[in-house]
């Protein structure tokens, strides 16, 4: 299980680097993309094995220096399977602090049940332009891009729209306006389906609307024959996922040259 929500997560963040106007490397033990996004989360380290070389401090900052010549903001997972030990002490060294300590759950879809869904609340998939402003627009929001990155980041999400890549996009609406959006991507290990980029408007919280996003996306994953589902939540989402069924496997620690969002977020 908890190779699954490792790999997941490397193969869905490394859609960043696979759109024409990023690059995906992978050399000497490290994953990483690189955008023309100068904001989190649009470049970054994904995987981290380097076992316990003797040049492993040159290694990571030699990929850091890179980050640091294009002036963008970066940040490194550090998984359970991360080596060198001590990777975050490493990371600190080289000018990194931990921003967000994600927990990596799971489910086993034959187990769950659906639950009902919140009233006055319109679930839908993302399937045409007007849909996907309003996701792409949510996103924005969510990690607090400045206006004159907005229009790039735009780019990023047209190019990855409806059919592009393995997953489905999920809008929430109250009266007509859009109050919550979740990804569900189907790019890692077959069977195992992962949420990512849940989010809901903060005048919107309390009512439910996270649980029932993550309702529909675990309906979608069943119908697409997946046998597990996996996320990577934050501190304040575990008690959300733990209602629906997803039970607590591990920890990743986000390093960043940046808070991920403002302390208002």
């Amino acid at each position: 299980m908890v190779a699954d929500i490792e790999d997941t997560l490397v193969a869905q963040w490394a859609h960043f680097g696979r759109w024409p106007r990023g690059e995906l490397h992978e050399k000497n033990g490290l994953l990483w993309f690189e955008t023309p996004i100068k904001h989190l989360p649009y470049n970054g380290v994904i995987r981290t094995h380097l076992g316990e070389a003797a040049d492993a401090d040159a290694t990571i900052a030699a990929v850091l220096e890179r980050f640091r010549a294009r002036d963008v903001q970066n940040l490194w997972v550090v998984h359970p399977s991360a080596t060198p030990v001590h990777l975050g002490d490493r990371l600190a060294a080289n000018g990194l602090r931990p921003v967000e300590r994600m927990t990596g759950m799971s489910l086993e879809l034959a187990d769950w049940h659906s639950a009902p869904l919140p009233e006055n609340v319109i679930f839908e998939e993302v399937l045409d332009d007007a849909g996907m402003q309003a996701y792409t627009d949510l996103t924005m929001r969510y990690w607090e891009i400045p206006d004159d990155e907005q229009e790039l980041v735009a780019e990023f999400h047209r190019y990855w729209g409806p059919g592009r890549a393995p997953g489905h996009r999920y809008l929430a609406f109250s009266d007509g306006e859009p109050i919550a959006k979740a990804y569900l991507s189907l790019a890692g290990p077959p069977g195992v389906a992962s949420i990512y980029g849940m989010s809901v408007r903060s005048e919107a919280r309390g009512r439910g609307v996270a649980g029932g996003m993550t309702t529909m996306m675990l309906q979608r994953a069943k119908q697409h024959g997946c046998h597990r589902a996996v996320l990577h939540s934050t501190d304040m989402a575990v008690g959300v996922y733990r209602r629906v069924g997803f039970v607590e496997r591990c920890t990743l620690t986000v390093f960043a040259t940046a808070s991920l969002w403002s302390d208002a977020h």
